[in-house]
């Protein structure tokens, strides 16, 4: 059977591949191989080949830190597995594709032997990525065995990762089932991670008292704690699988990949073993495609986000439709429940001067949420697009449905970033850079909590009428294109955005940029408030002009036209 498999491995990646040279035939994949290769080079490399470069030097000084890394990467690998096991839902642990329910369940191949298939086929995808990553990180020159240790070290970190979770959700399955099928390994595997985590918990809080000193020494403090007593011991398995990354030479490597292969294989009998309903998941996917082949599909119901009125604006019934996936992560209850005492928190952090240096951190990440989070958050046009057949039948006009599509991201984007400068701002008392006075500090904090949610719709509308002017060029839908010709024109986008959004804000920072200074000169700081008003004045003039252009084009666009992705 393992020849089989490997057979069928071979054969899909080699179809892969073939699909991906004859599409370069069309112009938007070979416009995108080009512009893909050509950032490799410029910016992987000729960064590592340049005349007078050590090789592997960026590694080699990473791999100076190893004992220090190596703790933080077995704190961070049991950061994750805690999270594996408290998340309150899990991923699907086995899927199967229509294809292998149609030709392996009918096949002579036990249900054992199906699932060490896909379970083994995942580890390629990993030892590419990690490859990958070996080459923009520099480890992929480092000399000696160091090229090596990385990735077959890094390979193992992430298959170690994939069956910890996968066991961990099987656990908590078994957890659920009936009280039967509740057997021993289930609470064994639950009781080790309790008691691990309490001895990993209790140590570090015992070396608490370095908090109230810098955060360096606090740093240094928990990485100490980590390496010795109880935690160490708790924390083996996690250090076990980090150390063969950063081994010095081979004989190292030999010694440290032993253990870390001893816990992959017990993490894999694990899984094997954990749970009694292992074998009988592939005969539940076959009933289930069974069923879906009858033309009955198993409906996905998840809570809506506020209660739809049964009658009102077109747009907020598309807002409406959109918000319901991110029921998936949070309710509105759950993020007011978690953010205001985070608030206060700041509140009372921002009353001593140690909290100045968070107040930075805090502001970079809602400037790049502000920048970054219009292309990762894409409940719009992108992901209904290939539903234009539908949407066409819907009695709504172009200019409101693109208007109900932007509500969403726009609204949870401008929700977290208002959150993070509310933050911000509270710490920001202890922060010399800026105003020093409360009327200073709340008028810029208010200009940003304006220009803001301007941004990211002026991003979201930009990206929004590429969907719409080019449907043929940007893949929509929930899966996502992949190849060096995806990352190429995926940086095309990106650069066409920004260059499109320059265009857009320059006449409002013209102009709101000259009244600000004046206003400056007069009042001081207090001043941004009204040049941030007149600036998002213009915007919103300039956005409701793009939007009706934008419906009339949407309105005219053919189903035929729209690419979907793999």
């Amino acid at each position: 059977m393992i020849r089989t498999f490997l057979y069928l491995t071979a054969c899909s990646l080699k179809n892969r591949v073939l699909r991906r040279f004859r599409r370069l035939r069309e112009p938007r994949y070979l416009a995108g191989l080009v512009v893909g290769l050509a950032y490799l080079y410029f910016f992987v490399f000729r960064n590592q080949m340049r005349p007078g470069r050590r090789p592997g030097a960026g590694f080699a000084a990473i791999a100076s830190f190893a004992p220090d890394i190596v703790a933080a990467g077995a704190l961070a690998l049991w950061g994750l597995a805690v999270i594996a096991w408290l998340w309150p839902f899990g991923s699907k642990t086995w899927t199967f594709t229509g294809a292998e329910v149609q030709f392996f369940f009918t096949a002579p191949v036990s249900r054992r032997a199906l699932l060490n298939y896909k379970l083994l086929r995942p580890q390629l995808g990993m030892l590419f990525g990690v490859a990958i990553v070996s080459l923009f990180s520099g480890a992929a020159s480092a000399g000696g065995f160091g090229r090596w240790a990385f990735v077959l070290g890094g390979w193992l970190v992430f298959a170690t990762i994939h069956l910890h979770t996968l066991g961990a959700n099987l656990t908590k399955s078994s957890f659920r089932a009936p009280a039967p099928k509740v057997r021993w390994l289930a609470w064994g595997s639950a009781a080790v991670m309790m008691l691990a985590s309490g001895a990993v918990v209790g140590s570090l809080a015992a070396q608490a008292w370095p908090l109230v000193s810098r955060p360096t020494d606090a740093l240094r403090a928990v990485l100490e704690a980590s390496r010795s007593g109880i935690a160490a011991v708790a924390l083996w398995p996690f250090t076990a699988v980090v150390a063969p990354i950063l081994a010095a030479d081979s004989a190292a490597f030999a010694r440290a990949i032993v253990s870390a292969l001893a816990v992959a294989v017990v993490h894999y009998g694990w899984v094997l073993a954990s749970d009694a309903q292992l074998q009988q998941s592939a005969a539940a996917a076959e009933q289930a495609h069974v069923r879906e082949r009858g033309g009955v599909p198993k409906l996905i119901v998840r809570a809506a986000p506020f209660t739809l009125a049964p009658a009102g604006r077109p747009e907020t019934a598309v807002f409406w439709k959109n918000t319901i996936q991110f029921g998936r992560y949070a309710s509105v209850a759950v993020l007011v429940r978690a953010l205001v005492p985070i608030v206060v928190l700041a509140v009372i952090v921002g009353l001593n001067r140690k909290g100045g240096a968070v107040a930075p951190l805090v502001l970079m990440l809602a400037v790049f949420l502000t920048i970054i989070g219009p292309h990762m958050v894409r409940n719009d046009l992108r992901m209904d697009l290939p539903r234009l057949p539908v949407l066409k039948t819907w009695p709504i006009t172009g200019r409101e449905l693109l208007v109900g599509e932007l509500l969403a991201p726009w609204v949870v984007l401008s929700i977290v970033v208002w959150f993070l400068l509310a933050v911000a701002f509270a710490l920001s008392p202890a922060w010399s850079v800026g105003p020093g006075d409360w009327l200073g500090r709340s008028a810029v904090a208010l200009a940003g909590a304006i220009l803001a949610p301007m941004l990211i719709a002026g991003q979201l509308i930009v990206q929004n009428a590429a969907v719409v002017l080019f449907p043929g060029w940007v893949a929509t839908g929930g899966a996502r294109a992949r190849g060096v010709e995806a990352m190429g024109q995926n940086l095309l986008m990106f650069a066409a955005t920004f260059l499109a959004l320059a265009v857009g804000v320059l006449p409002a920072l013209a102009v709101a940029g000259t009244l600000g200074w004046l206003f400056y000169l007069f009042i001081g700081w207090p001043g941004a408030l009204p040049a941030a008003v007149v600036f998002a004045g213009i915007l919103v003039g300039e956005a409701m002009l793009a939007l009706m252009w934008l419906g009339r084009v949407l309105e005219r666009t053919e189903p035929s036209q729209v690419e979907i992705a793999e």
